[in-house]
């Protein structure tokens, strides 16, 4: 009765791929088990079943830290001086945490400083747009009432004339020292880079895989550039086998179940390792016992639980009156956060263009340089790789 229940289980195992989600590490964890199994003499022992896909929650996490790479690591004391950098104006915003900023953002931080600075910037783009127009300020505008089509026009401008690729910076670099404005080419790029983040996690949010695969190779080039080559190689290796190599039943597979909605509600997709990361916050802090109760035992008995507890916490609350309270937070009030910000924005005229304005760092052309790389194969074979776990995973982290 046992063979026969091994070979049952055989069967439907070569019949059916078990996909895997997780970290990089997770990643190449499965890609060492296969390689040591791959001389075994039938696909049950060579694992042929397990198929790794690439967890989008740490491919965001991995975004946020390439950004703070490129705007705030690398311009180092430059960051400090200039009055039009990402650091002096998230310091507008976070004015006890640039130490913070510089050192160790972690990724909720980072998620709402580029969140925030991007919003500030781009009403700052309608503020000179309609100031062209012979309006005062955006609530004069506001009050004129504009049809959508007034609306759409000016935004296809704004996109025109503030977001610019690679290639256009690289143009304007190439004039010369009199006809070039160094602030604004540092803006430019840092609109480009947070629009593609932005994309990535409205995308990843409303659950459109489409959006979010037609993102990687920016973000492949990106990753090349600022040094996280697993990651580059992770987004190559996605693209190769999930649209050249695995058949039409898999991609299927892969592509609708890489995001999960588990409210059912619109907007609120999750990656599949966030909802790891998720249940191993509750396994692993909120019920895990405390002093000698934690275990290892006591964690894998209460594991099983979670969504129990979690279930009558829930419905205690409701009795009681007391979900508003104790499960959510008012949102934050950013007003006068923001006119600060956009105060500092008019005052040094960010989003303006100055002939003859200079800089002491400019922004390189990362995904240039990245994607360049990736095409000719150039990447040399001994490189110091960054920390591919992820790091650790505060509550906070998964409420982005």
């Amino acid at each position: 009765m046992l063979k026969l229940s091994k070979r049952f289980l055989r069967k439907v195992v070569w019949n059916h791929t078990i996909l895997v989600s997780g970290d990089l590490l997770t990643g190449e964890r499965i890609r060492r088990l296969l390689e040591s199994r791959k001389i075994e003499s039938t696909p049950w022992l060579r694992f042929q079943n397990i198929v790794f896909v690439m967890g989008l929650f740490h491919l965001k996490m991995a975004c946020v830290d390439a950004i703070w790479r490129i705007f705030i690591s690398k311009e180092g004391m430059a960051a400090v001086s200039d009055k039009n950098s990402l650091l002096s104006h998230a310091a507008q915003l976070r004015p006890k945490e640039t130490g913070k900023l510089v050192s160790k953002p972690g990724f909720r931080r980072m998620h709402e400083i580029i969140r925030h600075v991007g919003i500030v910037s781009r009403l700052d783009w309608w503020r000179l747009a309609v100031a062209e127009l012979g309006f005062s300020s955006l609530d004069t505008f506001a009050a004129s009432k504009p049809t959508m089509e007034m609306l759409e026009s000016i935004a296809a401008k704004l996109v025109g004339k503030h977001l610019q690729n690679g290639d256009d910076v690289l143009r304007l670099r190439r004039q010369g020292n009199g006809e070039r404005d160094k602030v604004h080419e540092n803006v430019l790029v840092r609109n480009f880079y947070f629009l593609l983040y932005e994309e990535l996690s409205y995308a990843m949010d409303i659950g459109d895989i489409g959006r979010v695969e037609s993102s990687f190779p920016q973000w492949a080039g990106i990753f090349q550039g600022c040094g996280k080559h697993k990651y580059a190689a992770e987004l190559v290796r996605y693209i190769e086998d999930v649209h050249y190599r695995y058949p039409p039943s898999l991609r299927n597979a892969i592509q609708m179940n890489i995001l999960q909605n588990p409210l059912g509600k619109a907007g609120h997709f999750r990656a599949i390792d966030w909802i790891v990361e998720h249940n191993n916050l509750y396994i692993k802090r909120i019920y895990a016992g405390q002093f000698s109760n934690r275990t290892p035992e006591y964690l894998m008995k209460q594991s099983a639980l979670i969504e129990v507890f979690k279930s009558i916490r829930i419905q205690l609350e409701d009795w009681f009156c007391f979900n508003v309270k104790n499960s959510h937070h008012s949102p934050p009030k950013l007003l006068e956060t923001f006119a600060k910000l956009s105060a500092h924005l008019l005052e040094h005229q960010t989003n303006e263009f100055i002939n003859g304005r200079t800089t002491a760092y400019s922004i390189p052309d990362i995904m240039g340089q990245g994607l360049a790389t990736l095409a000719t194969n150039q990447t040399p074979k001994e490189m110091p790789e960054e920390d591919i776990s992820g790091g650790e995973i505060t509550g906070d982290d998964l409420a982005a």
